[in-house]
């Protein structure tokens, strides 16, 4: 009798784990959200992408590099729109680090996140706290990475007070752009829809992600889906391991929507996958051979220029 009980036991803890790996969508439901969505954007642009992607890679220069806007991302090419009004988002205690700029045509305001600083055991910490989830502020139902959400919530004053004094110094901006590398990626999702939801503007927002990890439940999925995903790409480079965590068998789900690049010889090759948020024929479909080096180095560009 022991034996059977036994092996139902294992028998339940494995079809646990095949529903959680293989079965999420079966679980989405229909929720109503409170919350103001920000304007939609234009899909998928590769020249945002770059654009983006050098504002990401800056983050992790000398705070005097990026305060004078002179850094190797700053100024990587010509096509590298400059930034002024540079300002620091830091938390020490938490090792959380950003910054809020202008771009030279006064047009839009840049907000972006560093990813993991390798000497910075908070921050590694932080990312290896997968198991442990906490209640999303705005809507409880739904539970997001606490390593995460703590990170963010050290910095969230200090964002919404550079953000509102942004806008006075920039009365004719009149768009958002926020970006982030790894760790830094899940950061500017957090306080994208913390912005958004706190109803601190109703300007378009472009958001894009490199490397992120997962960030929250299907819950949190959905909502995201209900506010902000018309405005999302969330960029993997090939075989990067830490897009695939924490795992889907943690009950953790992505965020749409994913585009791939997944040619080494080809740096701008790349499938906009669909809206699911995990799409199957994209880097979910690489199993084995995830490794670190692809999470240093998107669009043939490594982060480690500074």
């Amino acid at each position: 009798m022991m034996i059977k009980n036994r092996i139902w036991t294992y028998v339940s803890i494995f079809l646990i784990v095949l529903v959680m790996c293989l079965g999420v969508e079966s679980i989405r439901m229909d929720r109503q959200y409170p919350i103001k969505s920000a304007p939609p954007e234009a899909p998928f642009s590769m020249e945002t992408a770059f654009q983006l992607l050098m504002y990401s890679f800056s983050t992790y220069c000398e705070p005097d590099q990026i305060t004078n806007w002179n850094c190797p991302y700053c100024n990587y090419n010509s096509s590298v729109v400059p930034l002024s009004l540079v300002q620091l988002i830091n938390h020490d205690p938490t090792q959380t680090f950003g910054y809020i700029g202008v771009t030279d045509d006064k047009e839009s305001i840049v907000i972006t996140f560093r990813g993991t600083n390798m000497e910075s055991l908070e921050n590694w910490i932080t990312n290896l706290n997968f198991a442990k989830t906490e209640p999303y502020p705005a809507f409880p139902g739904a539970l997001v990475h606490a390593g995460f959400n703590r990170a963010y919530q050290s910095v969230r004053p200090i964002v919404h007070q550079l953000l509102n004094s942004t806008f006075q110094a920039c009365p004719t901006c009149n768009k958002l752009i926020m970006a982030g590398h790894s760790l830094g990626g899940a950061l500017s999702v957090l306080a994208a829809l913390d912005i958004y939801e706190s109803s601190l503007t109703t300007m378009p927002l472009v958001l894009y992600t490199y490397g992120s990890p997962r960030i929250g439940d299907v819950a949190f999925a959905e909502y995201f889906e209900s506010t902000i995903m018309q405005n999302y790409i969330r960029i993997v480079n090939d075989h990067d391991l830490v897009p695939h965590l924490p795992a889907l068998a943690w009950n953790f789900y992505h965020l749409p929507q994913e585009v791939w690049f997944n040619n080494k010889s080809d740096v701008t090759q790349h499938v906009v996958c669909d809206e699911s948020g995990e799409d199957p024929s994209c880097s979910d479909s690489i199993k084995i051979a995830l490794n670190i080096p692809e999470h240093l180095e998107y669009l043939g560009i490594n982060k480690n220029q500074c």
